[in-house]
């Protein structure tokens, strides 16, 4: 058994590793395609993951409370949120990418 996979069941690298492996990196500027605006896809990034918040009621139209839009790292603001960023578990998403600033 090659690759990443194999090493996993050996032990040799952990989930996580082996999780992030398989999503893909979103840069800022590929993320600002998810805006959900002309019906694009609404994506955010927070804390180093990107989520897709687009069936998300609370983010139609790729905006939400406090100025926060789709497209766009949240990490700054979720702080400042009465819910903070233990609202991804609670509505349930999956990461859909690695998000790198860079």
């Amino acid at each position: 058994m090659r690759g990443k996979l194999g090493l996993a069941l050996l032990g040799l690298v952990s989930a996580g590793q082996l999780f992030a492996a398989t999503l893909p990196t979103l840069n800022a500027t590929s993320l600002k395609q998810y805006d959900g605006k002309n019906g694009h896809k609404s994506y955010v990034a927070l804390n180093g993951k990107v989520y897709d918040v687009s069936n998300v009621e609370e983010w139609k139209g790729g905006k939400h409370y406090a100025g926060m839009v789709a497209g766009t790292d949240v990490t700054p603001y979720i702080s400042k949120s009465p819910h903070g960023a233990g609202i991804i578990d609670d509505v349930g998403l999956k990461p859909v990418a690695i998000y790198s600033a860079k």
